[in-house]
């Protein structure tokens, strides 16, 4: 649930100073999420203390609280390109109880953890066969391509001209326009013509 500063009534400039680093921001900022515990401190439910400058003192990570911050401000998780402190955001996120903030960097931990798998699948097929080769077959007017399946369903225009067979070993098939030896190799036979 989000606050604000009450109708008519300016909102209130605060500083902070958090592990030693400096910010200013807003009260109605501080108090966006008011079961947080910035939200109780900074709505009076919970003590507070300021230093010698008169800036609020938060006893968390100085640096990473620019995106606790940035995350009251907008309600979005936004970090940097490459980030990778997520062990300290997260314990931050913890520290102040921002339920929403807990949730974004747990969903962004997820999403990252999937596009790191899909990456890693993505590279091991494209290092299984670099290439594809593709003959014909004067005798009997068809074309064969040899290489990786997963390559072949790449491209399109071989995808609408041949058929093609996958993981097989040792086996004898065939199909319209299409046989397999018991080489270990993946072909793709077609009697399409271009």
């Amino acid at each position: 649930m989000e606050s604000s500063a009450p109708e008519g009534r300016p909102d209130e400039v605060l500083n902070l100073n958090v592990g030693g680093c400096r910010y200013t921001t807003s009260r109605s900022t501080l108090t966006r999420f008011p079961d947080s515990m910035l939200g109780s401190m900074f709505s009076g439910r919970l003590p507070s203390n300021v230093d010698d400058y008169n800036s609020y003192v938060i006893d968390g990570d100085g640096p990473t609280f620019r995106h606790v911050l940035n995350f009251l401000r907008r309600s979005k998780l936004i970090l940097p390109d490459g980030f990778k402190e997520w062990d300290i955001l997260s314990a931050e996120a913890d520290f102040y109880q921002i339920q929403d903030l807990i949730q974004a960097i747990n969903d962004k931990r997820e999403q990252i953890k999937e596009d790191l798998q899909k990456n890693k699948e993505q590279s091991e097929a494209s290092q299984s066969c670099e290439f594809l080769e593709v003959e014909f077959e004067c005798a009997n007017g068809q074309w064969l391509i040899f290489g990786d399946s997963k390559l072949i369903d790449q491209l399109s225009a071989i995808k609408s001209c041949f058929v093609h067979m996958t993981n097989y070993k040792n086996q004898l098939k065939k199909g319209p326009g299409l046989w397999i030896d018991n080489s270990p190799r993946n072909i793709c036979k077609s009697t399409q013509t271009f």
